[in-house]
């Protein structure tokens, strides 16, 4: 199965939610076909809903996933990830993938609407500093 996929290119914004019978790996595979298909996604800031979604993704499926993200360019613009999960430990797993992909953060919260004010609180801070 497919995860629902939200693009938002004019805000740089991914928003993927997986389904009840998605898998890890079916999310990482849907990631990877979007940068792929836009290489300037690989610098977009990402929500990755994954409440429903059950664990079959494992490090190889990361670090293939942030080959193709290096090989379309990211690193150019400073990028976060947000994962929305209600397992307490997931934030281990999400930061051990700031080592994995070139200027990105991850982040984990227990649901979307915290994930999307945090990013449009860091994006208002960096049109701030731009304009001054």
């Amino acid at each position: 199965m497919n995860p629902s996929i939200e693009l938002d290119d004019a805000r740089r914004r991914v928003v993927m939610t997986s389904g009840f019978n998605v898998m890890s790996r079916d999310m990482i595979d849907a990631m990877i076909e979007l940068v792929l298909e836009a290489p300037q996604r690989a610098d977009h800031d990402f929500i990755i809903d994954l409440r429903e979604s059950y664990g079959d993704g494992s490090h190889d499926d990361v670090v293939r996933a942030a080959e193709i993200f290096r090989a379309c360019g990211a690193g150019r613009r400073a990028a976060r990830t947000c994962f929305v999960s209600f397992d307490s430990g997931f934030v281990h797993w999400a930061r051990t993938m700031d080592f994995c992909f070139p200027n990105r953060t991850h982040h984990v919260f227990m649901n979307a609407e915290a994930a999307h004010a945090f990013l449009d609180r860091g994006r208002s801070a960096e049109r701030a500093v731009a304009a001054a």
